[in-house]
């Protein structure tokens, strides 16, 4: 049984996690949202362009929680994440995750989606794992900033600093996004890609399976 490497986002949540933090954060406070607005329109017009959809929605981020305290921040990411985990879990990857680690595989969850709303999540739909490589804030004066956002290429950084041996690994992801750590994987699942990603790698040459 190989060791894993899961995204969370899209394979063991069926939503985006920290988007819909960032939709509770904007019903709290509804003229945070009318703020944000211009960073809200470059967050769409940035597509399918990763490093500046990862750029827009980090100011999106920053703009949607301005004036957060870390623990009002805390409270959020842990409600937000409850209630995922217990709504939104893929249940056919959470079986998966406990399969493979029942049978001695190492397993690593890697996400760029924040670290206390990802341990949340886990926490609650049930996905025991070794380690957890997710996106960290920080807080200045006006509220939380990314710290370390592990997106892309950044996900693949995380992996390797923190010594994770992914050329040895089983890679399961959702998104052409991850192409970078696909690329370096053992193995690639793919677990309900959208019709683009799926087009996408089936293009780039990189084998891989199909979990529909």
């Amino acid at each position: 049984m190989p060791d894993v490497v899961l995204d969370l986002d899209g394979v063991l949540s069926t939503r985006d996690t920290f988007a819909t933090l960032l939709v509770a954060a904007a019903r709290r406070a509804p003229l945070g949202s009318v703020r944000s607005a211009p960073e809200l329109v470059r967050w769409v017009r940035a597509g399918r362009d990763v490093p500046r959809h990862a750029a827009a929605s980090r100011e999106v981020a920053r703009s949607l929680l301005r004036g957060m305290t870390a623990p009002s921040y805390d409270a959020l990411a842990s409600a937000v994440g409850e209630r995922l985990g217990a709504v939104a879990a893929r249940r056919s990857m959470v079986e998966v995750a406990a399969r493979q680690r029942d049978a001695g595989a190492h397993i690593v969850v890697a996400t760029g989606s924040e670290h206390r709303l990802a341990e949340a999540f886990l926490a609650a739909a049930g996905v025991q794992h070794d380690l957890l490589l997710a996106s960290t804030l920080r807080w200045t004066p006006t509220g939380p900033v990314f710290d370390r956002h592990i997106r892309g290429a950044g996900k693949l950084a995380a992996l390797r600093d923190a010594g994770i041996d992914i050329e040895r690994r089983r890679f399961w992801t959702d998104s052409f996004d991850d192409f970078p750590t696909a690329q370096a994987a053992a193995s690639v699942v793919l677990v309900a890609p959208s019709r683009y990603s799926a087009a996408r790698f089936g293009a780039s040459g990189i084998a891989t399976e199909l979990l529909r």
